[in-house]
């Protein structure tokens, strides 16, 4: 946005030209350059009668008055950063993009107040709770909800809330947080998980990336998996998986981003930790994040992984080499 005193600046110079023309009409006829005064529009009527009488000298300034007129309305118009490049090339686009510079700003500003949760946080919908860690902060659902109202974003289907560190700011352009994510499928094998190879594992993440990438609608940016940056790992003692996949994106503006998860597996269903769409060079604080969040959440008594009953409790319809390959649908991703 130009900065106030700008606009200022240039709403005075418009007035002062203006009514310096009035001036010079004040000479030959005073009820005209009153009405001038009182009415703007007259001003238009006045161009138009003193156009071929130079010796007045009010064309000139006139004309400039009305001049820098249209760029101050300009500046409020064409604000950079709210119109979408190419907008301009027709009316319908230049208002869509404004529409949805406007709700973006209104959801920035809303994310910048949310409600927030510290210490323990319970999960009743996942039977599970989380030890908030001392520099993150817990955004549930309805609040995120409350934020995204009347738009097309906000959290998934299957998201619980988020985990935002204390130093990210929800309205900046690069804010990054942890979707927490909660799958009630059934119980998820993790039994073939440890006979699979690294290359057996990216190649079943490939075909299945490129599945999803084949699924997008005209003219979204295709992806692929380049690799696991962050090899999948169990850690059978916890029931966990902790990795980082590498992503490419083609078109115009082609680059590559990571995407962080890590799953802990219960009795009935899965809590999933992610970061998509992250800069290569945070690999690190990523890869931590999921880790340290996934390592501090944990399901109620009798919920857990072990308690599993053979015979009472229902079996996911996919195993844990499907969920983080990609070949189930679930995990947020790209």
């Amino acid at each position: 946005m130009f900065p106030a005193l700008l606009l200022v600046v240039v709403a005075v110079a418009a007035g002062l030209l203006y009514v310096f023309a009035a001036v010079r009409v004040w000479r030959s006829e005073p009820r005209l350059a009153l009405a001038m005064l009182l009415v703007w529009p007259v001003g238009a009527y006045v161009l138009a009668r003193y156009w071929n009488r130079e010796e007045e000298g009010v064309r000139v300034p006139l004309l400039a008055a009305f001049g820098v007129f249209a760029l101050w309305l300009g500046f409020f118009a064409l604000r950079p950063g709210e119109v979408a490049p190419g907008a301009a090339a027709g009316g319908g686009d230049a208002m869509d993009a404004t529409a949805d510079a406007h709700g973006a700003a209104q959801r920035r500003r809303a994310l910048a107040h949310v409600a927030t949760s510290r210490g323990r946080v319970d999960m009743p919908v996942a039977k599970a709770s989380i030890v908030v860690p001392e520099h993150f902060r817990f955004i549930d659902r309805v609040a995120l909800q409350r934020a995204f109202a009347g738009s097309g974003d906000g959290p998934g289907p299957r998201t619980v809330g988020w985990l935002v560190h204390e130093r990210v700011d929800l309205a900046a352009e690069d804010a990054w947080y942890v979707d927490v994510e909660h799958f009630a499928d059934g119980f998820v094998s993790d039994e073939s998980f440890a006979g699979q190879s690294r290359e057996t594992l990216l190649a079943a993440g490939q075909r299945a990336t490129k599945a999803l990438s084949d699924r997008q609608e005209a003219g979204e940016a295709e992806f692929s998996l380049v690799d696991y940056v962050e090899t999948p790992r169990l850690d059978a003692s916890r029931h966990t998986v902790a990795w980082v996949e590498e992503i490419a994106y083609t078109g115009k503006h082609a680059y590559h981003a990571l995407d962080c998860h890590a799953v802990r597996l219960g009795r009935s269903g899965v809590l999933a930790f992610s970061i998509t769409g992250i800069a290569p060079a945070r690999r690190e604080l990523c890869l931590r994040s999921v880790r340290l969040l996934a390592g501090r959440s944990s399901f109620e008594p009798g919920q857990t992984y072990a308690d599993r009953s053979r015979l009472l409790d229902r079996k996911a319809t996919y195993d844990l080499v499907a969920l983080v390959t990609g070949a189930a649908p679930g995990l947020r991703r790209h």
